[in-house]
Protein backbone atom coordinates (compact mmCIF):
# COMPACT_ATOMS: atom_id res chain seq x y z
CA UNK A 1 0.00 0.00 0.00
CA UNK A 2 1.14 3.41 -0.27
CA UNK A 3 2.42 5.20 2.21
CA UNK A 4 0.36 8.80 1.63
CA UNK A 5 -2.74 9.24 2.07
CA UNK A 6 -5.95 10.64 0.33
CA UNK A 7 -5.46 14.38 2.37
CA UNK A 8 -1.56 14.38 1.95
CA UNK A 9 -1.99 14.21 -1.85
CA UNK A 10 -4.62 17.28 -2.09
CA UNK A 11 -2.30 19.01 -0.14
CA UNK A 12 0.33 18.39 -2.44
CA UNK A 13 -2.16 19.07 -5.53
CA UNK A 14 -3.30 22.42 -3.67
CA UNK A 15 0.64 23.66 -3.24
CA UNK A 16 1.43 23.03 -6.46
CA UNK A 17 -1.04 24.46 -7.93
CA UNK A 18 -0.74 27.44 -5.67
CA UNK A 19 2.81 27.69 -6.90
CA UNK A 20 2.04 27.57 -10.62
CA UNK A 21 -0.54 30.37 -10.06
CA UNK A 22 2.01 32.49 -8.06
CA UNK A 23 5.14 31.63 -11.02
CA UNK A 24 2.85 32.84 -13.61
CA UNK A 25 1.14 35.90 -11.81
CA UNK A 26 4.49 36.93 -11.28
CA UNK A 27 5.93 36.66 -14.77
CA UNK A 28 2.89 38.69 -16.14
CA UNK A 29 3.30 40.99 -13.09
CA UNK A 30 3.20 45.07 -14.54
CA UNK A 31 4.24 46.30 -11.24
CA UNK A 32 6.24 45.92 -7.92
CA UNK A 33 3.09 45.48 -5.87
CA UNK A 34 1.96 42.45 -8.15
CA UNK A 35 5.00 40.77 -8.00
CA UNK A 36 5.06 41.01 -4.03
CA UNK A 37 1.90 39.50 -3.66
CA UNK A 38 2.67 36.60 -6.46
CA UNK A 39 5.75 35.51 -4.31
CA UNK A 40 3.45 35.69 -1.31
CA UNK A 41 1.37 33.03 -2.99
CA UNK A 42 4.90 30.78 -3.71
CA UNK A 43 5.67 31.06 -0.28
CA UNK A 44 2.54 30.32 0.95
CA UNK A 45 2.54 27.21 -1.34
CA UNK A 46 6.24 26.45 -0.23
CA UNK A 47 4.74 26.22 2.97
CA UNK A 48 1.44 24.20 2.78
CA UNK A 49 4.06 21.50 0.96
CA UNK A 50 6.39 21.74 4.24
CA UNK A 51 3.62 20.25 5.93
CA UNK A 52 3.89 17.09 3.99
CA UNK A 53 7.32 17.06 2.75
CA UNK A 54 10.81 16.32 4.89
CA UNK A 55 12.54 19.02 3.34
CA UNK A 56 12.62 21.90 5.22
CA UNK A 57 11.05 25.25 4.07
CA UNK A 58 14.08 27.45 3.11
CA UNK A 59 15.18 24.57 0.43
CA UNK A 60 11.49 24.67 -0.76
CA UNK A 61 11.79 28.35 -1.43
CA UNK A 62 14.60 27.94 -2.65
CA UNK A 63 13.46 25.59 -5.28
CA UNK A 64 10.32 27.05 -6.13
CA UNK A 65 12.02 30.78 -6.82
CA UNK A 66 15.23 28.69 -8.80
CA UNK A 67 12.10 28.01 -11.40
CA UNK A 68 10.23 31.21 -12.50
CA UNK A 69 9.84 30.67 -16.04
CA UNK A 70 7.93 26.87 -15.68
CA UNK A 71 3.99 27.64 -16.43
CA UNK A 72 3.39 24.32 -17.73
CA UNK A 73 3.67 20.59 -16.59
CA UNK A 74 6.59 18.75 -17.34
CA UNK A 75 6.36 15.86 -19.55
CA UNK A 76 7.94 12.55 -18.53
CA UNK A 77 8.65 9.03 -19.32
CA UNK A 78 7.60 5.56 -18.11
CA UNK A 79 8.66 2.48 -20.34
CA UNK A 80 7.48 -0.21 -19.39
CA UNK A 81 9.70 -3.23 -20.89
CA UNK A 82 8.77 -6.67 -21.28
CA UNK A 83 10.40 -10.12 -22.39
CA UNK A 84 9.41 -13.08 -24.70
CA UNK A 85 8.29 -14.54 -21.24
CA UNK A 86 5.69 -11.63 -20.77
CA UNK A 87 7.29 -9.85 -17.75
CA UNK A 88 7.57 -6.65 -16.62
CA UNK A 89 11.14 -5.03 -15.87
CA UNK A 90 11.19 -2.59 -12.63
CA UNK A 91 13.50 -0.79 -10.60
CA UNK A 92 13.89 -0.82 -6.86
CA UNK A 93 14.24 3.19 -6.30
CA UNK A 94 17.33 4.21 -4.34
CA UNK A 95 15.38 7.41 -2.40
CA UNK A 96 12.20 5.65 -1.30
CA UNK A 97 12.85 1.66 -1.77
CA UNK A 98 9.86 0.95 -3.44
CA UNK A 99 9.42 -0.74 -7.16
CA UNK A 100 8.92 0.89 -10.30
CA UNK A 101 8.55 1.07 -13.57
CA UNK A 102 11.85 2.56 -15.25
CA UNK A 103 11.74 6.31 -15.97
CA UNK A 104 12.23 10.27 -15.85
CA UNK A 105 12.22 13.62 -17.46
CA UNK A 106 12.59 14.37 -20.98
CA UNK A 107 15.77 16.10 -22.04
CA UNK A 108 15.67 19.09 -24.26
CA UNK A 109 15.84 18.38 -28.06
CA UNK A 110 14.91 14.54 -26.83
CA UNK A 111 12.31 12.59 -28.38
CA UNK A 112 9.89 11.35 -26.08
CA UNK A 113 10.46 8.04 -27.26
CA UNK A 114 14.46 8.15 -26.96
CA UNK A 115 14.06 9.54 -23.55
CA UNK A 116 12.16 6.45 -22.61
CA UNK A 117 14.92 3.96 -24.11
CA UNK A 118 17.36 6.46 -22.44
CA UNK A 119 16.10 6.24 -18.64
CA UNK A 120 15.66 2.35 -19.02
CA UNK A 121 19.40 2.08 -20.03
CA UNK A 122 20.31 4.78 -17.17
CA UNK A 123 18.19 2.71 -14.29
CA UNK A 124 18.74 -0.75 -15.37
CA UNK A 125 21.60 -1.38 -17.92
CA UNK A 126 19.05 -3.20 -20.68
CA UNK A 127 19.08 -1.51 -24.19
CA UNK A 128 15.36 -1.60 -25.69
CA UNK A 129 13.79 -0.88 -28.80
CA UNK A 130 10.79 1.13 -27.82
CA UNK A 131 7.62 -0.06 -29.93
CA UNK A 132 4.43 1.53 -28.97
CA UNK A 133 2.78 4.65 -27.19
CA UNK A 134 0.30 2.80 -24.82
CA UNK A 135 -0.90 5.89 -22.58
CA UNK A 136 -0.72 9.28 -21.46
CA UNK A 137 -1.28 9.68 -17.28
CA UNK A 138 -1.93 12.99 -15.77
CA UNK A 139 0.01 12.94 -12.28
CA UNK A 140 -2.98 14.37 -10.27
CA UNK A 141 -5.02 11.11 -11.12
CA UNK A 142 -2.35 8.12 -10.71
CA UNK A 143 -1.62 8.92 -7.44
CA UNK A 144 1.93 10.50 -8.07
CA UNK A 145 3.27 12.64 -5.51
CA UNK A 146 5.27 16.01 -6.62
CA UNK A 147 5.30 19.10 -6.12
CA UNK A 148 5.00 19.67 -9.65
CA UNK A 149 1.74 18.83 -12.32
CA UNK A 150 3.71 15.65 -14.29
CA UNK A 151 2.09 14.45 -17.85
CA UNK A 152 3.73 10.69 -17.67
CA UNK A 153 4.46 9.19 -21.26
CA UNK A 154 3.94 5.67 -21.20
CA UNK A 155 5.80 3.62 -23.48
CA UNK A 156 6.24 -0.27 -24.31
CA UNK A 157 9.26 -1.95 -24.99
CA UNK A 158 11.53 -5.12 -25.83
CA UNK A 159 14.90 -5.45 -24.56
CA UNK A 160 17.62 -6.02 -27.32
CA UNK A 161 20.91 -5.95 -24.95
CA UNK A 162 22.29 -5.09 -21.84
CA UNK A 163 22.56 -6.70 -18.47
CA UNK A 164 21.07 -5.53 -14.98
CA UNK A 165 22.99 -3.12 -13.55
CA UNK A 166 22.42 -0.92 -10.97
CA UNK A 167 23.31 2.88 -10.53
CA UNK A 168 22.67 5.88 -7.86
CA UNK A 169 18.99 5.54 -8.55
CA UNK A 170 18.41 1.98 -8.48
CA UNK A 171 19.21 -0.80 -5.85
CA UNK A 172 17.85 -4.02 -7.87
CA UNK A 173 16.48 -4.92 -10.94
CA UNK A 174 14.28 -7.75 -11.70
CA UNK A 175 11.59 -9.08 -14.22
CA UNK A 176 8.09 -9.94 -12.69
CA UNK A 177 5.41 -12.16 -14.00
CA UNK A 178 2.22 -10.60 -13.62
CA UNK A 179 1.17 -12.80 -11.52
CA UNK A 180 4.48 -11.89 -9.16
CA UNK A 181 3.73 -8.06 -9.15
CA UNK A 182 5.36 -6.04 -5.91
CA UNK A 183 1.82 -4.82 -5.08
CA UNK A 184 2.40 -3.81 -1.51
CA UNK A 185 5.48 -1.70 -2.60
CA UNK A 186 5.00 0.31 -5.44
CA UNK A 187 5.76 3.75 -5.66
CA UNK A 188 2.94 5.91 -5.71
CA UNK A 189 1.86 6.85 -8.64
CA UNK A 190 3.22 3.39 -10.72
CA UNK A 191 0.39 1.01 -9.70
CA UNK A 192 -2.20 2.41 -12.22
CA UNK A 193 0.38 2.68 -15.14
CA UNK A 194 1.82 -0.87 -14.55
CA UNK A 195 -2.25 -2.45 -14.44
CA UNK A 196 -2.29 -0.58 -17.72
CA UNK A 197 0.86 -1.82 -19.00
CA UNK A 198 -0.45 -5.47 -17.67
CA UNK A 199 -3.38 -5.16 -19.84
CA UNK A 200 -2.36 -3.75 -23.28
CA UNK A 201 0.24 -6.51 -23.27
CA UNK A 202 -2.31 -9.22 -22.74
CA UNK A 203 -4.67 -7.38 -25.36
CA UNK A 204 -2.17 -5.01 -27.60
CA UNK A 205 -4.88 -3.62 -29.55
CA UNK A 206 -6.05 -2.06 -26.62
CA UNK A 207 -6.33 1.60 -27.14
CA UNK A 208 -3.46 4.12 -26.04
CA UNK A 209 -5.04 5.18 -21.94
CA UNK A 210 -5.52 8.95 -21.32
CA UNK A 211 -7.54 10.64 -18.27
CA UNK A 212 -10.78 12.15 -18.91
CA UNK A 213 -12.39 14.35 -16.06
CA UNK A 214 -13.73 13.16 -13.50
Amino acid sequence: MSPFNDVTAEVIQIANELRSLGTVGRYYAENPYQVERNEKVMRLAARLLGLVETRDLAELERLFFDDLVTVTPLAVVDTAVFDAEGRLLLMQRADDQLWAIPGGGCEVNELPAAGGAREVLEETGYTVEVTDLIGIFDSRFSGTLTSRHLYHLLFAAQPVGGAPTLSHETLDVRWFAPTEMPWNALSPGHEKRIRFALAWQAKPQTSAYFDREP
